[in-house]
């Protein structure tokens, strides 16, 4: 616990130092998909998504001294998923972004096989030469459309983690996820490439339909399982194959040994704390 508190005080005060730290523009990118800027804040460095309106959404961040070092609240919730089962021996990202959760899995679950699977080409070239990602024989990285990879795959997953966007236009919702992917084909698709006891994570930002989009879901899987900090930032949300339901007791036990175990830099036991059931109101 003093190690945990430690290194949590540690992450606090780079974090004020970071924020403090004069921002400066590393690389500005136009790709197919989107506007790109790499932007480093003392030892983090971020992935920024510039839509036409001009807003900036942070995508990444990685902290270069430290990259096994999950940054962003949401990158570590979609890992609420672990509190359900077995730690998974193959998992499929889509959406690579900076590579924090490729860097994440590889230090400290090395086992884990990873399938990561991206649209934009320019994304991977900006992850290996800005935020050191490196291909290994545990990642697979494939340059496709995740609609497309699904339905045509033949895999069997563990977990699905949906964490793939792009920049808004009249084939995406307001937050750039791809209408296609709230369609059922699509969600036929992920549960054929699911285990029997398979979970596929969806990060959900917050618009109008998110609501439906959760519902959706609902509808489509034996169980759901969602996830929020203080009713505040995205929304995780974790859908089941089990008809089985596990309940927030079993998960804190889950976490309490998955913190022993592996000793990563948030607590898995907290995740478990902000578990709010399967509904979620405005």
């Amino acid at each position: 616990m003093f190690k945990k508190t430690l290194l949590f005080i540690v992450l606090y005060f780079a974090f004020v130092f970071c924020i403090f730290s004069k921002e400066k523009l590393v690389k500005e990118i136009y790709s197919k998909y989107s506007h790109i800027k790499i932007v480093d804040y003392g030892s983090l460095r971020s992935l920024i998504f510039v839509r036409d309106s001009g807003e900036e959404v942070v995508e990444s961040t990685l902290d270069l001294s430290s990259p096994q070092t999950l940054f962003l609240l949401y990158t570590q919730k979609m890992f609420s998923s672990f509190l359900i089962g077995d730690i998974p021996k193959k998992v499929l990202l889509a959406g690579l972004g900076g590579g924090s959760m490729v860097h994440f899995v590889n230090y400290y679950f090395p086992k884990i096989q990873m399938d990561i699977v991206e649209i934009d080409p320019e994304i991977l070239k900006i992850a290996k030469e800005y935020f050191n990602l490196k291909e290994n024989k545990m990642n697979k990285i494939i340059i496709a459309d995740v609609y497309e990879f699904l339905k045509n795959s033949k895999n069997s997953y563990d977990i699905i983690f949906m964490d793939a966007f792009l920049k808004p236009s009249k084939h995406t919702d307001p937050t750039g996820v791809n209408l296609k992917q709230k369609e059922k084909d699509f969600f036929n698709h992920i549960k054929k490439n699911l285990t029997s006891r398979g979970v596929v994570v969806f990060n959900i930002n917050y618009h109008k339909d998110y609501l439906q989009d959760i519902q959706n879901m609902r509808e489509n899987f034996p169980n759901i399982y969602i996830f929020q900090k203080e009713r505040s930032g995205n929304i995780i949300v974790v859908c089941s194959m089990e008809k089985q339901r596990y309940s927030q007791e079993f998960m804190q036990k889950r976490g309490e040994e998955i913190d022993k175990e592996y000793k990563t830099n948030f607590s898995f036991m907290n995740l478990s704390k902000i578990y709010l059931g399967d509904k979620i109101s405005k």
